[in-house]
């Protein structure tokens, strides 16, 4: 069973002109792409807890939270820094150093606790703006669903995803009335951590340009956890931002 645990926002945050803070380091985002991002694994990060097992090396079986610093220490290897890893990457590196001392190592990682997983649903078009906590995968369209769903009146052809971040971030645009009406499952995308999903009330016909619009918004809605706490902004007043929300 899927579990989530979710905070929700107040809606007037994206709306109000009170926000004034805005990015400043980033001057033109990443190009935009034609088709969403294909599925991708978790990336572990900071106070996720983790099962790392070896066979028949039970002196090497041990469960370990990842440190604030985004390290585990573990036995014969020491410091390891596993922030930012996947399932698989975690397994390889925990093989390449055991077998300096043991002859083919058979390691497995289980994750026993997911607890920096945050995803952002926000946007003047979905009825509950929330930050969501993934235990597990989750589609674009769940995320949706979770956070109260769709108004009738956003645009559902072209809801902005944004990935990496807010300096570099990655843009798509999703046809999330393609997957409802249409079951088009190439729209099928699944978050992965630090992902922003925007819903708009108008049609977005260059996601770059309403990413500079909104990404004043945006400072402060994500500012305040562990994925963006270091993000640069600045006190200067955000221009047509609520143009870019459809007001």
């Amino acid at each position: 069973m899927k579990t989530y645990t979710e905070a929700p926002m107040l809606p007037l945050l994206l709306l109000s002109g009170c926000i004034s803070k805005k990015i400043t380091s980033v001057e033109k985002a990443a190009p935009e792409e034609l088709r969403p991002p294909a599925p991708e694994e978790f990336q572990l990060g900071k106070g996720d807890k983790i099962a790392i097992r070896v066979w028949r090396h039970d002196d090497l079986d041990m469960d370990v939270t990842i440190a604030p610093d985004g390290s585990i220490s573990y036995p014969l290897v020491g410091q390891l820094r596993v922030e930012g890893m996947t399932y698989n990457e975690l397994v390889q590196s925990l093989r390449e150093a055991i077998q300096v001392y043991y002859k083919d190592p058979q390691v497995s990682v289980n994750v026993l606790e997911l607890s920096n997983q945050k995803i952002f649903v926000l946007g003047p078009g979905v009825n509950h703006p929330s930050v969501l906590q993934l235990q597990s995968e989750m589609s674009v369209l769940e995320a949706i669903t979770r956070s109260g769903g769709i108004s009738t009146t956003a645009k559902t052809k072209n809801i902005l995803l944004i990935r990496g971040g807010l300096e570099t971030p990655k843009l798509y645009k999703i046809n999330v009335h393609a997957m409802t009406k249409k079951g088009d499952l190439n729209q099928m995308v699944y978050l992965q951590r630090g992902d922003i999903v925007m819903v708009p009330m108008r049609t977005i016909s260059s996601a770059a340009m309403y990413f500079r619009d909104i990404q004043s918004f945006l400072a402060p809605v994500v500012a305040g956890t562990v994925i963006y706490r270091n993000t640069a902004t600045t006190n200067r007043t955000p221009v047509g931002a609520s143009s870019a929300l459809g007001q």
